[in-house]
Formats: structure tokens, sequence, C-alpha cells
């Protein structure tokens, strides 16, 4: 990675079938779960409460991904002389190092190892019951009045002050922030509220043994100012009231690919603890020498383990926010991974005038899907410096963080919507969301528009009276609802403007087909019924 300008790693898709990964490094699959001492349907024995509440709120399951690895597989490696780096448990597997090809073909004679990709049993799901209570902090009673110093203009661009000034400024929303080194935060005067506060929830180090604010490495530190910094007058972030989880999964002084198996780790970690937001200023695609290195074929979502396990992320409820890349000026020219994965916010670069930084990695995907999918500004952004004083820096680095923070003061007001449900909204508050391209994606997004977007939504159109499946759909659904029997019902599909876009009667329950030129957001679906009206929201992907 260089640092300030995000670039990165990836891994192609031969690499899914099991194979040397990196000089001595091994990815090992195993085929199940079995054994392990876990269910599903008890989730309190692996992730904690505010995990398993937050798939709660969403109406999400837990699935066998969340499981943890059978044990007995791990130790039954290590006596074979396996010297085991990183464990995946969405992945289901191992990163093994200072290893060599004869162990590795010794390892895949295990009866419970294999080079094909491990998937859950779809059916092996568990709803856990919706809390009572609050999931996020209330408003503040007062508007904050922030002087953002040099965050003015980033901050404006967004319109994110406007929220802060509602009273929403991310309080009670656990980001996690993946990253090189955070130095000298516990020292510097953006940082001195967070601390004091107690809102920094703890830090991990996937690297090495040297503490993360002491690190080399100012990386992390930067991006964190940009969402947690709260110096007024001086700068003043994006989400000031937010906590922060610091991960270190960012080697400065190498580029390999077990990189990307320590960010998955971290991330399954900060999914465990529960965090709601997760914002990486990492990006891969090339590696120290060749041999390793990716091509834009790779750049599709599914190629690359750390573009898998980030589509995974919106699954578990959890909003990822990743930088392009700082590529635009460069051969590779595209995003990097895991900027290319689905159901995350892949954040572009633009300056105070949003015209697109020249740096900015440029989309699409290679699957053809909008790329990024949205800016924000990365061309001198404010940021805290490491000696105490106030810097600005270039680089998508900048912008995707500055958004997760402003993603972060948006979901505060609005608890109840999924990740998913987030996201499109972000997307659809964008300047060129009827007209997105590869330089822009949706454009910058209008943050106070997104608000009073969602605000409008009729109250009686909160998720629960429907059951609809998949939401988000593509093509189809299936809608129940829990107080009738069969019956044929007159169901009407609402856009966010309040406009019939659909009227027919339909045979519920059953599979209902969308109008293949019914374009993506958030629609509002009624059934109407000899009881009454039912409703609830469905996402169009």
């Amino acid at each position: 990675m260089k640092l300030i300008l995000a670039t990165g790693i990836l891994f192609i898709a031969t690499l899914l079938s099991g194979q040397e990964i990196a000089d001595s490094v091994y990815w090992v699959y195993f085929t199940d779960k079995a054994g392990n001492g876990y269910q599903v349907d008890q989730p309190s024995s692996f992730l904690s409460k505010r995990s398993i509440d937050r798939r709660a709120w969403q109406g999400l399951g837990i699935d066998q991904r969340d499981l943890p690895v059978t044990n007995s597989y791990l130790e039954e490696l290590k006596a074979m002389g396996v010297e085991i780096r990183h464990v995946s448990r969405w992945l289901n597997g191992i990163a093994m190092v200072h290893a060599s090809d004869s162990l590795f073909q010794q390892v895949l004679q295990r009866s419970f190892t294999d080079s094909v990709a491990w998937e859950p049993d779809p059916e092996n799901l568990y709803f856990p019951v919706l809390p009572g209570g609050r999931r996020f902090e209330p408003p503040l009673s007062e508007a904050p009045g922030y002087d953002y110093g040099v965050a003015t203009e980033q901050v404006n661009l967004l319109r994110t002050g406007q929220l802060h000034q509602l009273g929403y400024t991310g309080n009670g929303v656990w980001i996690a922030v993946l990253d090189a080194g955070f130095t000298n935060v516990d020292s510097l005067p953006a940082f001195e509220t967070l601390l004091g506060e107690g809102r920094l929830l703890g830090t991990r180090n996937y690297v090495n043994d040297i503490p993360l604010f002491r690190q080399q490495s100012t990386h992390g530190m930067y991006v964190l100012s940009t969402m947690a910094g709260e110096w007024d007058g001086a700068m003043v972030g994006t989400a000031p009231d937010a906590s922060y989880l610091l991960c270190m999964t960012e080697n400065p002084d190498q580029e390999t690919r077990i990189e990307e198996i320590a960010w998955i780790e971290a991330v399954e970690y900060a999914d465990s603890l529960g965090c709601d937001l997760l914002n990486t200023s990492l990006g891969y695609s090339d590696f120290d020498g060749t041999e390793y290195d990716y091509t834009y074929r790779d750049m599709n979502g599914r190629s690359t383990f750390i573009s898998r396990a980030a589509s995974l992320t919106a699954s578990r409820g959890i909003i990822s926010c990743n930088s392009a890349g700082n590529e635009g000026n460069d051969p590779w020219f595209y995003i990097t991974a895991p900027a290319d994965a689905t159901d995350i916010l892949t954040v572009g670069a633009v300056d105070s005038t949003n015209t697109i930084a020249g740096f900015s990695s440029r989309g699409p995907t290679f699957d053809s899907r909008v790329k990024p999918d949205v800016t924000a500004m990365g061309v001198a952004s404010g940021l805290q410096g490491r000696d105490g004083g106030l810097v600005r820096g270039n680089g998508t680095s900048f912008s995707s963080p500055i958004l997760a923070g402003s993603v972060a003061s948006l979901w505060q007001a609005y608890p109840r919507l999924s990740a998913r449900e987030i996201i499109r909204m972000v997307r659809q508050s964008g300047k060129n969301f009827y007209n997105p391209d590869s330089e822009y994606g949706f454009g910058t997004p209008d943050f106070l528009r997104a608000y009073w977007n969602i605000n409008h939504t009729p109250a009686w159109a909160d998720p629960g009276d429907l059951e609809i499946y998949p939401n988000p759909a593509l093509r189809q659904i299936m809608v129940r609802i829990p107080e009738e029997g069969p019956g044929t019902h007159l169901l009407r599909l609402y856009d966010m403007s309040g406009r019939i876009v659909r009227e027919m009667n339909v045979r519920l329950p059953g599979k209902v087909d969308l109008d293949e030129n019914l374009r993506q957001g958030i629609y509002l679906l009624e059934i109407k019924t000899n009881r009454g009206l039912y409703h609830s929201r469905l996402v169009k992907e």
C-alpha cells in the first residue's frame, strides 16, 4: 500500500482453488465446521450481544459463516508442524506461513481440508429476537455549532454539517478503522475528546508487536482524524461522537497478500464485537515483485479473498466504506480490491469544487458494475498532523473516511434502516444518481437530502408489516402476510415521491415478479385486503 494515496493488493481467481498466495504462504479451506461445539441458534457463545442485536435490528439471520472454525482441525494441523498465521470463520480456512509445497500437499490429504471454497448450508439460519430499547444514542438536545477549521470544505461538500446541526454526530455508532499505523493518537489534540469520553473501543495489531500508537506510519491516524477529530476551531470530523475500534492490518514496510487475510480476520473480529461500520483506506493490486500481482480481470468482486469477505459485510448488517484507490494517473488506472466488492460504498476523490481528482481510480468493475459508488473530498483534505499541528493530504484514503463518518451520522438518525438501505439512500442522494459513470459513480452524496428523503417516508412504511424475501430484490420477491390466510389481494408499489409505479392483483402467499424496467431504489409496498392495509419498504437492486 502506498500510504496517503491508497493502493494495494488483490487475489486472482485461481487463488480461490487453494495455492500459494505469497512466498511460503498457503491458503487452506476446511470442508465443514462439524464438531466445533457451536450452534447458529445459540449465538451468544460466539458473538457479542451487540453483534447479535445488530442483526436483529435489521432482520438478518445468523448462519454458519458466523460459527468459529473447528478447533480440532487447527490442533491437528499444528501437530503436523503447520504455522497458522490467520484464521477466517467467514471463509472457513487458514493462512499457513513458512510452509513448503510438500507440507501444503500433506495438509490437503487430511479429510477435513480442501482446495475448493467452502459454502455454508443456506437453510441453517437463526433469526434473533428484536431487542428492546434504543439502538443508537438520541440526537443532541442543542446544535453543537462546530467550527470545522481545516475540515470545513470536506464537511460542507457532503452537507454533513447540517446533520450535525440536527443533532446527529454519530453518537452510539461503532466504527472499525482498518489501516496501517495510528501514530500518536494517544497524545494529539484532535483525539482528546475521543479518549477522554472513553469512546476508543480498543486496538488490535495483526501485523507486528509494536503498539499501534508507536508505529512509524501515520496513515491510520490521518484517516481517523477525518472522522473522529474534535478540535473545535482547528478541525472537526464527520462523526465526532462515534466510537472507534482501531485495527492495524497493513504492513507499511512490505506488500504481500498475507495482508488481505489479516484484514479479513480483523473484520470478523469487528463484526463479533458489534461494530456497525468499517472504513478501509487500503487497496490491493500489485505486490513486492511481480509474481503475485493482479490484473484488472480480477476486479470482479469474487476473485480476491478480501473482496469476497467485504461483499459479506452488508449481510452481517455492517456498512463497509472503502477507498477506490489512487491509480487514475497510473498504468493500472482502475479501482483496487476490495473496492470492487458488492454491497459496499466505494469512494472516489474530488476537490472542493466537486471535480474528480486525476489520481482517483476509475471504474467500472471488470464485470461492469458501477464503481466508484460515490465521491467525497480527497484533494487537500484537512488532517491532524503527527506533531500536533494541522496538515493537508491527497488521496481516496481520506475521501473514504470523510464519507464513512457522514454515513455514521445519517445512520444514527435512522437506526432501524438496514445496512443495504442506508447504502442505497446514500447512492440515491448522489448528484449523478440518474446518470452514473466510471469517474464519479453516483456522484457526491448530499447527506441532508438523504436525511429528508428518508424522513419523508411515511411512518406506516416501517418494515415488519409484511414478510418479503429477498429484500433487496432484483427480479422477484416472495410475499406473505402473517395475519392473513391464502387469498387474492391488491398490491400497489409507490416510489419515494408517493407515485404509484405498479398496481395489480396478486395471490398471496406467493411470488411477485418485479418490472424489469423498475429503477434501483427504495419503494413502498402496499397490500390491500379485506382486513386493512399492510405496508413495508422494498429495496430494488
